[in-house]
């Protein structure tokens, strides 16, 4: 992925408009004013890339027989051909394909060839023009079936298909028998949700982790994190950017200095602190809270990342959180908000985990430790729910400011999650090998922090199971790992489908 198209130069306002929801000054609250956003682009804007092509036979002769039972010239067929692909072509432009904001719609191309069934050189450069742009192919295939699967074969990208009649299926089959991908709706319910989740798997691939630290991985405290970060990137395609927390304190250092971003912070802090239920948390802490979430987020863009984590251990015994009065518990938040993975701990397992439950349900998250409580339930704790977890389109969530730390500062976010038509939840994390993805849908029972002077991690879910299936799911935390991502709703089969796109093995308990 190119730089330039990462960071979406020249496209930036458009961008903010879709991201920013009600969060319009923090927003413009970033290192590129110019563009009223700080020129990162949100994965939430991430679009699949579909070329449409069309296969025809245009035959050099008139003759009849068991394939061709009625022959027509070969002008009118080779107009016939021209026509259906105009009206297809046009159709496709008018409605789209997919749900609105999945796609990007490439120009169509049309491919024939004669009763040789071969496709020349010239028909493919039709396709080979924009095959680097291209993420996958949605493929008519009038004319013949092994048109469809050479598509495939050659550019090795997924090609679509549409209906289950005799052909596609045929198709389908020797493609994968093949090696290569091919997915075929029944209907176009079903190809917008194979879209959706081809998109969900193409942000996911595209993932740029900024993980400051000295240490490294395994972490001092959270070792369940994956490790392996140079096969995370040749598998998964997830690339992780360590800098050392000398970079981190001197874009601190020039954050706090400047004048200018001091005044930003403090209208920002306002417009925070006007939409809070409430805040057990001084300004002065929330201003300073703002003035590290502008340096992530310029970090972020410096180095091409669009998620984060922080090893709060390492972190902390640093002392760099004690002398500029921070944690990173509202940077996750507010990331998150505009649909950035940000997750605690440094832990990789949990932010990819993160990573996946919210493009599919575009919903944020809330990351926790994980507990067993009493009567088949277990928690899910830590001060890092978000207010756009009904959605990152609909109105925010309610929500609180506290402190993390006993001498007051730390913002944080609280949010009750229970006062919330919705209870459903699904549940995730990705196993410290990068091989395996947990899924459990479950109903929310509890939570706690709100309208509390609580400090540290105390913003708390609880949770339930399937029937019967609690000591089940806590023991399969053994081979998965501590912290657990949440969202509200049921998207349990779309987690494991894209889950499955991705290579994982998936274990769902639901």
């Amino acid at each position: 992925m190119k730089r330039r198209d990462f960071l979406g130069v020249g496209v930036g306002s458009a961008i903010a408009a879709t991201t920013v929801g009600s969060w319009p000054m923090l927003a413009a609250f970033g290192a590129d004013e110019a563009t009223a956003g700080d020129g990162l682009v949100s994965p939430r804007d991430v679009r699949l890339r579909i070329k449409p092509v069309m296969t025809n036979i245009v035959h050099t002769g008139v003759w009849e027989g068991p394939c061709r039972w009625k022959s027509v010239s070969v002008e009118d067929e080779a107009k016939y051909a021209a026509s259906s692909f105009s009206n297809w072509s046009q159709q496709l432009k008018d409605k789209g394909l997919g749900r609105p904001g999945d796609v990007e719609l490439l120009e169509p191309a049309q491919l024939t060839f004669d009763e040789r069934f071969v496709i020349s050189d010239a028909q493919w450069a039709k396709l080979a023009a924009d095959s680097d742009r291209t993420d996958a192919y949605f493929v008519y295939p009038a004319g013949s079936s092994v048109s469809a699967y050479e598509i495939a074969e050659r550019f090795k990208k997924p090609i679509l298909l549409k209906g289950l009649g005799c052909r596609n299926v045929d198709i389908a089959a020797y493609t994968k028998a093949r090696g290569r991908e091919v997915f075929v709706s029944a209907d176009e319910n079903e190809f917008q949700r194979t879209v959706t989740l081809l998109r969900t798997r193409k942000a996911f691939r595209e993932t740029r982790v900024l993980f400051p630290t000295e240490r490294g991985l395994p972490a001092a405290c959270s070792v369940g994190s994956i490790w392996d970060l140079p096969d995370l990137e040749k598998r998964l395609g997830v690339a992780v950017t360590i800098i050392p927390y000398r970079e981190l304190a001197e874009h601190m250092g020039r954050a706090v200095s400047d004048a200018a971003l001091t005044k930003r912070a403090e209208q920002a802090a306002d417009q925070l602190l006007g939409q809070a239920d409430k805040s057990y948390v001084d300004r002065s802490y929330v201003v300073r809270s703002l003035q590290f979430y502008r340096t992530i987020r310029q970090l972020m863009q410096q180095h091409a990342c669009n998620a984060f984590t922080i090893e709060c251990f390492e972190f902390c015994s640093s002392q760099l959180p004690e002398q500029w009065k921070i944690t990173p518990c509202l940077i996750h938040s507010l990331q998150r908000n505009l649909g950035h993975a940000s997750s605690c701990e440094g832990d990789l397992g949990s932010l990819l985990a993160m990573r996946l439950l919210m493009s599919v349900s575009d919903k944020s998250c809330h990351q926790g430790n994980s507990d067993p409580r009493e009567a088949g339930t277990f928690r899910i704790n830590h001060s890092v729910p978000s207010m756009k977890m009904n959605g990152f389109d609909q109105p925010d969530v309610p929500f609180q400011l506290g402190r993390f730390v006993a001498s007051g500062w730390g913002t944080k976010v609280v949010v009750d999650f229970l006062d919330n038509q919705e209870k459903t939840v699904t549940v995730a994390r990705v196993d410290p090998t990068a091989r395996k993805l947990l899924v459990m849908r479950g109903r929310l029972v509890g939570s706690s922090g709100w309208n509390q002077d609580l400090i540290g991690c105390s913003v708390e879910a609880v949770i339930a199971p399937p029937e019967g299936r609690c000591d089940e799911f806590l023991k399969k935390r053994l081979e998965y790992g501590n912290h657990l991502q949440w969202v509200y709703g049921d998207c349990a089969a779309e987690m494991r489908d894209v889950g499955e796109m991705l290579g994982l093995a998936v274990e769902v308990i639901a």
